[in-house]
């Protein structure tokens, strides 16, 4: 293993970035053990966003519950990632359901809480350019 004493910003945030994701999936994972979890259609499992090939499509397709989104290979630069959190996890479940059925979400709650970085995150999650005003 190979240490660097400097890191760019760049690359200093596109690797804080993989381990806030590698974090998620290691606790998603254990979770999911703990909750004996086997069957594929086991809400616990559902309910996490997984990316699957689609060779049909020629495309990555993203699944969150029973919708499924096409990847928008939108370049939004080195990007940091939200830690993803069980409420995180809630906002994505409804906010993904919610675009299924071609709605809109609005999330509500006190200032300052996270609610329009959670859409930015699943947007840049989706590969989706978001513009909040």
């Amino acid at each position: 293993i190979t240490t660097r004493t400097t890191l760019g910003k760049n690359e200093r945030k596109n690797l804080e970035t993989c381990i806030t994701v590698q974090v998620h999936q290691r606790d998603t994972s254990e979770d999911l053990l703990k909750k004996q979890v086997k069957d594929p259609s086991d809400f616990e499992w559902m309910k996490q966003c997984r990316f699957y090939w689609s060779n049909e499509r020629d495309t990555v397709i993203i699944s969150i519950c029973d919708v499924d989104f096409e990847y928008s290979y939108e370049y939004l630069g080195v990007k940091e990632r939200l830690v993803i959190t069980p409420l995180t996890d809630i906002c994505y479940v409804t906010l993904s359901q919610a675009l299924g059925m071609f709605l809109g979400g609005a999330p509500a709650g006190p200032a300052g809480t996270g609610k329009t970085e959670t859409t930015k995150d699943l947007g840049s999650t989706l590969g989706k350019y978001v513009v909040v005003f």
